[in-house]
């Protein structure tokens, strides 16, 4: 994932880019992510902007049922390689580098930017039932057999104001 700042053609040109990520961040989420797409580049006078959807591919942890399942998500990026240093200043959404010329590399952008795509809620499937809170088995499967007690345990020392005993009468 680099981009050659001394053999890009000047004006458009497009950026394919693949290969995988190590995000490394915790469990539940993927250790590594495949990366694929292809960037636009444009190559203006004194700078680069590199912008694009990206596809990220990787292995996480359903959030309800704790299963594996494929994740796939969008990675949106925009950077900007500034050529020469000026007193302009860019957007705060987008990330700016400084270098003359060389080649740079877009391993670390690349990485933040599906940091940030990251979805919160990773789950297997939108009708994830998840676990059962009592004997933790898992309810895509079928039910698991437990009594549904839907009375709190906290509320038994309080009177019943249902109807039934009521003290003020």
């Amino acid at each position: 994932m680099k981009l050659d700042l001394d053999r890009s053609p000047a004006g458009r040109s497009d950026l394919p880019i693949a290969g995988s990520c190590l995000l490394g961040i915790g469990s539940g989420t993927p250790e590594t992510v495949g990366i694929s797409g292809s960037l636009v580049v444009d190559n203006l006078e004194g700078r680069s902007v590199v912008r694009g959807d990206l596809e990220a591919r990787g292995t996480a942890e359903c959030g309800r049922c704790l299963e594996p399942f494929e994740l796939v998500f969008d990675v949106p990026l925009e950077l900007v390689v500034m050529r020469d240093a000026g007193d302009e200043t860019e957007d705060a959404e987008t990330l700016v580098l400084h270098q003359r010329d060389g080649v740079v590399d877009l391993s670390e952008p690349v990485r933040e930017a599906i940091l940030l795509a990251l979805p919160q809620q990773r789950v297997c499937r939108d009708d994830c039932r998840g676990l059962c809170p009592q004997c933790g088995a898992d309810l895509n499967d079928g039910p698991c057999g437990c009594e549904d007690d839907d009375i709190d345990p906290r509320w038994d020392g309080l009177p019943d104001l249902t109807g039934g005993d009521d003290p003020a009468t």
